[in-house]
């Protein structure tokens, strides 16, 4: 029940990972266990859990090249405005920051001449397609699955917790698809 209570109240206790179990053995340092969830999460996520007809259809469709060469006048490849901005920071939920520290509480109480400023750098990704290095990263939370065993790394899942500035972009270029 208190937990349920703290939960309501917003408050989460951090739980750590004390022990994980390879091949029979147990892993208690913390970078070992940062190597084992890491093999896990890619074992899950490896091509050998996928079907023939998926890899086949994946191969064929990564050889396409991309064109990015399109007609200039149609809605969606037109400049991003400061009220796509505007909307997208009303409507987000407040998470973790990713790896940049940056928060959606940050970002929402930023004065206009630096939203402005952030406007003119996703204009500039918008156009060149060319993402800042920093985007391509993430903190990986291993989250246990409820009534599992954790000890065992495959009863956890992956959570990303990717830059907000990133998901400020995708969120403006979502709605526009």
């Amino acid at each position: 029940m208190w937990d349920n209570v703290r939960r309501a109240c917003g408050i989460y206790t951090k739980k750590r990972i004390s022990c994980l179990r390879k091949n029979g053995q147990e892993v208690r340092n913390t970078s070992e266990m940062v190597y084992v969830l890491a093999e896990a999460f890619a074992s899950i996520c490896s091509a050998s859990n996928c079907t023939e007809t998926f890899l086949t259809h994946k191969n064929r469709t990564e050889r396409i090249k991309l064109r990015f060469q399109t007609t200039k006048h149609l809605s969606y490849i037109t400049e991003l405005t400061i009220f796509e901005l505007h909307t997208a920071l009303s409507v987000i939920k407040h998470t973790s920051p990713g790896p940049d520290d940056v928060t959606y509480s940050m970002l929402q109480h930023l004065p206009e001449h630096s939203l402005l400023n952030i406007l003119y750098m996703f204009n500039r990704i918008w156009k060149e397609y060319v993402f800042p290095n920093c985007w391509k990263y993430a903190f990986i939370i291993p989250i246990p699955k409820p009534d599992k065993d954790p000890q065992d790394p495959l009863y956890y899942r992956p959570i990303a917790l990717t830059s907000c500035m990133c998901e400020l972009f995708e969120r403006i270029v979502n709605v526009r698809l």
